[in-house]
């Protein structure tokens, strides 16, 4: 408030100089255009002394020729040709005068032809006489509006003068009035502020207490820091905050004190640690700033327990610490799991190869030779052998789909599925299915993960269809993080409690008998996709048909 009103004192000051400031240069101003009007003043009547010059030198001239005339005595003869030059000099000195007036100046160019020319005629002094009236009438009406013009900006000079004084003076009385009336204000405010303040201090839920920042005691504590930190009020003003510190910490405090002392900026920390009666230690945060208190130079200080706070922030991070670790193992298992699903994939296909090759044989050399029993059993043998081998490559397939964007770049998915239409081509022919491709976007991703992607998705719909023809639509939009793909058939469907079971590896919905299969083709798109950073899913109605939605991430 006291900052407030020595603004306003501050602001009137300046407003009063700029106001006289404003006089002087309006004075000055306006003094000046008084001093050019009385110029222009001054000047008309020296044209006019001119004149009066000019009617002098006519006088004399008409003179000396009439009494020429009557005397005939050529003295005067000879005294009035000694004044045709004077007279036409005065003319031309009276003219330069008048440069700025262009019907003047055609009018002494009149009287000089005239003056030149004739020799005291009558025509003569009747044509000098018009045109010399006319130069002093002109002349004389220029004066009178000069001089008008003269008294009146001298007189609007002194009514702006008294204007702005008598603004000046109004302002300033007006701004000390209102200076003087919030000093009054204040002063009868002030009781009520200090005792508001008295209460947030006092009455605060959060301990605070006011210390001399030179000699480190309390100077004053509230009711909430004698009843958490355990010490009477009398005890707290014979302390000095080094004695609420660990002993440990008293060395950062001697440190710490000089650095705060005198900021009345609001300053934070949150890592101090205070010592109460019954010994118990808690984490603080403290803030607080510099101020006068009774005329010792004293911090204002607020603390906040946050013991709790740290103890979870402490748990927090073990957490952290122990989910990082376990992840890491995780991820290991995962990597090692990996590697044995390829090694014992890989190592199984040569044992199996030799099973397959001999049973082969065994069916080709003894096939009809035995009994129908035993060509059946043959039979059962190569046939589970073979889908042995077709699992095991099904199943290196699936542990080739890493985690790793070494091979991730742009791919234009509109190529892939024109390569995937040609790839089914006989299929598509013998089914008389029929695909739509709507406008494929270029995705960021890996190319052969993705061509698998789409080539299981388009080899289940032409392998899941129904008596109809099979009508397959691939469709994409965008969206603001990914990309989303729909792969639509009108095959035999899906009932909806399978949804979740369809994409885990092995499940199988159908027979041997009833469609071909692992069960590892729709495990194989879910691990593309996640490894694309999207989710794979699908809506089906049975015997109507399904639609594959999945998302690519437009870069991960």
């Amino acid at each position: 408030m006291k900052s407030s009103t020595g603004n306003k004192l501050v602001y009137g000051i300046v407003i009063a100089l700029a106001g006289v400031f404003c006089i002087v240069v309006l004075s000055v101003w306006q003094y000046r255009r008084t001093q050019e009007e009385w110029a222009w003043v001054r000047h008309t009547n020296e044209v006019l002394i001119g004149i009066g010059g000019i009617n002098e030198a006519r006088a004399r001239y008409q003179l000396n020729f009439k009494d020429f005339l009557i005397t005939g005595d050529s003295d005067f003869l000879h005294a009035a040709g000694n004044f045709s030059p004077i007279l036409l000099e005065r003319i031309r000195a009276v003219k330069g005068l008048t440069a700025d007036n262009p019907v003047q100046q055609r009018r002494f160019d009149s009287l000089i032809a005239i003056t030149a020319n004739d020799h005291g005629s009558r025509m003569q002094v009747l044509k000098e006489d018009e045109l010399v009236s006319r130069l002093e009438a002109e002349e004389r009406i220029l004066l009178d509006r000069r001089r008008e013009d003269s008294m009146t900006k001298a007189s609007e000079l002194q009514w702006i003068l008294w204007g702005l004084i008598a603004a000046v003076l109004l302002l300033t009385f007006i701004l000390f009035r209102k200076i003087r009336l919030d000093l009054r204000r204040q002063t009868t405010n002030l009781e009520s502020t200090e005792e508001k303040y008295k209460t947030l201090f006092y009455k605060s839920p959060l301990p605070k207490w006011i210390y001399d920042e030179n000699t480190m005691r309390f100077l004053e504590v509230n009711d909430t820091a004698i009843r958490v930190y355990g010490y009477t009020r009398e005890e707290f003003l014979g302390m000095t905050i080094a004695d609420i510190r660990p002993p440990e910490d008293a060395e950062r405090l001697r440190r710490n004190a000089p650095a705060v002392r005198g900021r009345v900026d609001v300053s934070h920390d949150t890592r101090w640690r205070h010592v109460k009666k019954n010994g118990e230690i808690i984490d603080v945060e403290i803030t607080s700033h510099s101020f006068t208190f009774e005329g010792h130079e004293a911090r204002l200080v607020a603390v906040s327990d946050v013991s709790a706070y740290r103890r979870y922030e402490e748990q927090l991070r073990q957490l952290n610490d122990d989910l990082t670790k376990r992840a890491g193992e995780l991820a290991t298992s995962n990597a090692e799991l990996e590697r044995f699903a390829y090694i014992a994939s890989h190592d199984l296909q040569e044992p199996l190869r030799m099973v397959t090759s001999f049973l082969q044989l065994l069916k080709k050399r003894y096939g009809g030779r035995l009994d129908e029993k035993a060509d059946q059993y043959i039979h059962f043998a190569v046939d589970g052998a073979e889908r042995m081998k077709t699992l095991i490559l099904d199943l290196l397939e699936y542990s080739r789909v890493g985690s790793g964007k070494e091979a991730f770049g742009k791919v234009d998915t509109g190529v892939v599925l024109k390569e995937m239409a040609d790839i089914f081509q006989e299929r598509i022919v013998i089914a008389g299915a029929r695909i739509d491709i709507g406008p494929m976007p270029v995705v960021w991703g890996d190319k052969v993960q993705l061509t698998q992607l789409f080539q299981n998705l388009l080899g289940n719909a032409l392998k899941y269809h129904s008596d109809r023809k099979p009508l397959i639509s691939i469709r994409a939009a965008e969206e603001a993080a990914f990309w989303q793909f729909a792969v639509e058939d009108n095959g035999i469907g899906i009932d909806p409690q399978f949804f979740d079971k369809i994409f885990v590896i092995f499940q199988r919905l159908h027979t041997k008998g009833d469609y071909s299969g692992t069960g590892i083709g729709l495990a194989i798109c879910k691990k593309i996709v996640d490894r694309h950073g999207g989710k794979i899913w699908v809506e089906s109605v049975p015997e109507k048909g399904s639609t594959f939605y999945f998302t690519i991430a437009k870069k991960i």
